[in-house]
């Protein structure tokens, strides 16, 4: 259906930046309007102004439209059909407002032949579980999908800055919109907490593996002290873990499972493993090693702020034992400040240094005198 967009009557809009409408008008120029602008009985727009200023700005005179009976969705005697599958939910959204007012009239039209004229002050605004019902059944979303849509929406207009990306993303798929909201939402919750002095978010855990029992084939001999693993699990690592902490746990081929192990004991649960695939390889005891690895685990409700980071990871060696820049970038991507590292190897302005290998030779020395 064709209206002239002389007589679509455009009124108060909630959308001041009509963003970019020549790339608008360029795609429409090219492949035609997939989604027919949305107007009442009354030529009132509902939704679609950019699609209407695009148009003006190709020199079109008439805009095909979809038409709906807004008052019809009120009394809900409208009939089912296919063009209402078709509705973006930008408009699903910009449809549900519309009604809100009709419906508000029709409750205190309700009211008053009723309960008289003094409750009819009372009623300001819909209900909006009835109200949603509604357009859901019309527009042929849940009940469910339709409070995301609102939930959305209503984020990208109180915080357009943080969120006002989110309709655009919303009209290709509701449920990455949505939790990409709430995925926001808590990433500020998590960095506006307090931390507790001398408890981190993050730590990273480089043990200095005893290898004695380990042929000197399967690897470089440290040039640093060691512990034992019984000395690595006795380690209090608790005294420096939030109540939702992430720990990135160093482990070689060999000490996988004691890796899990000293996880489990320091009251981490173990989630997944990160690997660093090296350019060349070096020793092993039965194939030649050309990654390491890192354990990744939990306490509490910690989560990752990112949901892309693959789990593998490609950089160049530096040194024995010296982890690359890449993995600390990984670090930063996925998890929450501040940064705790203990056995920490190379000195970083965001990493606190809880336990360097120098303080761990002392300890041991003074572990073997005592």
């Amino acid at each position: 259906m064709q209206r002239a967009i002389s007589e679509i009557i455009i009124g108060e809009r909630c959308r001041k930046d009509m963003g970019d409408i020549a790339g608008l008008a360029n795609s429409i120029d090219a492949v035609g309007l997939m989604h027919p602008v949305v107007v009442d009985g009354n030529n009132k727009l509902i939704a679609g102004e950019r699609r209407i200023r695009a148009f003006e700005m190709l020199g079109r005179k008439k805009i095909p439209v979809t038409v709906i009976d807004l008052a019809e969705i009120v009394r809900g005697e409208y009939h089912e059909n296919a063009i209402r599958e078709d509705f973006q939910p930008t408009e699903v959204h910009a449809i549900y407002e519309a009604v809100g007012p009709l419906e508000v009239a029709a409750a205190r039209e309700r009211m008053a032949k009723g309960g008289g004229d003094k409750r009819v002050a009372k009623v300001a605004l819909p209900d909006t579980g009835k109200t949603s019902e509604k357009v859901g059944k019309f527009a042929g979303v849940s009940g469910r999908q339709l409070e995301k849509i609102i939930a959305v929406m209503k984020a990208s207009r109180e915080d357009p800055e943080k969120f006002g990306d989110l309709p655009a993303i919303m009209n290709k798929s509701v449920n990455s919109a949505y939790r990409l909201l709430n995925k926001r939402r808590d990433e500020a919750r998590v960095l506006s907490l307090v931390q507790v002095p001398g408890k981190y978010s993050t730590l990273v855990i480089d043990p200095p593996w005893d290898y004695e029992w380990l042929s000197i084939a399967g690897r470089a001999a440290p040039g640093y002290a060691t512990m034992t693993h019984e000395k690595l699990m006795a380690l209090d690592v608790a005294q420096w873990a939030g109540d939702d902490c992430a720990l990135y746990l160093w482990v070689t081929n060999n000490f996988m499972t004691r890796g899990v192990e000293l996880m489990a004991k320091w009251g981490f649960d173990h989630k997944c493993v990160l690997t660093w695939v090296k350019p060349q390889f070096g020793l092993g005891s039965y194939f030649r090693n050309s990654t390491e690895h890192v354990l990744f685990g939990i306490r509490g409700n910690a989560k990752t702020r990112r949901d892309d980071i693959p789990t593998h990871f490609e950089a160049p060696v530096i040194g024995h034992s010296i982890k690359p820049e890449k993995f600390y970038e990984i670090v930063r991507a996925a998890s929450y400040p501040g940064y705790g590292e203990i056995f920490q190897r190379e000195a970083r302005a965001d990493f606190k240094n809880l336990y360097q290998v120098k303080e761990l030779v002392d300890a041991v020395t003074q572990g073997a005198a005592a």
